[in-house]
């Protein structure tokens, strides 16, 4: 069964809430979707709330989905993504910053929101930010 996407655009990011059963073959999906719909709607920021999906993906594939998502969504500047605070384990989000992706896990939406929506450091670009890592 693959996952329900809800996107919704505001003037300084996209959200999407996702919900649905946890499998590495639904994240690889979304992903792979959420890509191009970014690329095509020239995307700068984004919120992912995953507090609907049930389950969780082991250690390694966490990390996989962390290199996934920082070679896969490499076009936007930042990445805020929502879970449940029992179940934020830094994995993916580890894997991504070291690939140069600026991506945080929150457990609650003000604080995604927030940095989200902070102004970058002058001068700083994503990719020139992913060079610099």
């Amino acid at each position: 069964m693959l996952f329900t996407v809800s996107t919704t655009r505001f003037s300084q990011y996209v959200q999407v809430e996702v919900g649905g059963p946890s499998s590495l073959k639904n994240f690889v999906e979304m992903v792979s979707a959420f890509s191009g719909d970014t690329l095509y709607w020239s995307d700068r920021r984004a919120l992912v709330d995953l507090r609907k999906v049930v389950g969780e993906l082991t250690p390694p594939e966490q990390v996989f989905l962390g290199e996934l998502v920082a070679q896969d969504l490499s076009h936007l500047e930042r990445i805020a993504s929502i879970v449940p605070e029992a179940l934020i384990t830094h994995n993916s989000e580890n894997a991504a910053q070291q690939m140069g992706m600026r991506l945080r896990v929150f457990s609650n939406k003000e604080d995604a929101v927030a940095w989200l929506t902070a102004p970058s450091p002058a001068g700083v670009h994503a990719a020139s930010a992913r060079s610099a890592a």
